[in-house]
């Protein structure tokens, strides 16, 4: 669909008078082939787009005579720029890169996590600052109200609220809660079923922590995930601070990411399966705050 505005807004985006064409490859299942992939690279050259970006590809075909791979590159030949995506699959190692961004003259593209992330806030009783991401499918968070904090273990804790927690015994509270052993889900309920009012959990590593509390039974209560660093100052303030208490805001700001300028470890990484150095380039991918939604 071509001849859409770019960022047209009052956010402006990389390229704010670009016309965007947008082709669709995917149908009802969530997956799509070769052949409908190179048809509607050659749509898009039909149209006269100058740029082709694709974040899509086929894990673990990194050989650039892969068909889209060398669609890709006879696009180039035609004069238009081709980007794709290396992939999403680090965890399998070497030779994950995929097709299309394997391609002998396409851009392959990595992920690097961004500087800093952009993080919804609640304010410590003491004016600590604290940013946190919403662990789904829990209920969003309100922006006002206070809460009693309580915690569960420690900063050494393995098996934080892994077990039940006594009936009644977090009743109203903010309770904080370490990562480790077993799932989201079961540190959200069992902190549920003890009373709480909301779960803020933290990192066992360092960097952010982007949680699912997803399961059956449903939890009910906003569940909350901080960094390492930001537990462990819940922590010494819950230890040190006999009325200690958080406060949801409506306010959000910028944190420094650890990890920052580092690979993504979900992005994939080369050689080509023809030992051909790819991926060319990489680019901020992780904890990007989009404008929608």
């Amino acid at each position: 669909m071509a001849g859409i505005a770019a960022a047209g807004g009052p956010v402006k985006g990389v390229a704010p008078e670009a016309s965007l064409g947008v082709y669709r490859v995917f149908g009802c299942a969530g997956s799509t082939q070769a052949d409908i992939m190179v048809q509607a690279m050659e749509r898009a050259l039909a149209d006269g787009m100058d740029v082709l970006n694709m974040s899509i590809g086929s894990a673990f075909n990194s050989w650039p005579e892969y068909p889209t791979a060398v669609a890709s590159s006879n696009l180039v030949d035609a004069g238009m720029v081709v980007a794709a995506s290396i992939g999403n699959s680090g965890s399998g190692g070497v030779w994950a890169a995929g097709a299309p961004g394997v391609g002998e003259k396409v851009i392959g593209v990595a992920n690097f996590m961004n500087s800093h992330v952009y993080l919804n806030e609640f304010v410590l009783s003491d004016g600590t600052k604290v940013g946190y991401q919403v662990a789904s499918p829990s209920p969003t968070p309100p922006t006002s109200g206070s809460l009693p904090l309580a915690k569960t273990g420690t900063t050494t804790s393995a098996a934080d609220a892994c077990a039940a927690l006594p009936a009644n015994s977090l009743t109203g509270k903010a309770v904080l809660i370490r990562r480790g052993t077993c799932a989201f889900h079961t540190k959200a309920i069992n902190a549920q079923n003890a009373g709480a009012s909301a779960v803020i959990l933290y990192n066992n590593a360092v960097g952010p922590l982007a949680a699912s509390v997803a399961g059956t039974p449903a939890v009910t209560i906003p569940v909350v995930g901080v960094s390492d660093a930001l537990g462990k100052t819940i922590d010494a303030f819950i230890a040190g601070t006999p009325s200690a208490s958080m406060t949801w805001t409506a306010g959000a700001g910028s944190y420094l990411n650890p990890t920052g300028n580092l690979l993504d470890t979900s992005s994939s990484y080369g050689l080509a399966a023809d030992l051909s150095l790819k991926p060319d380039l990489g680019a901020p991918g992780g904890l990007i705050r989009a404008a929608y939604p």
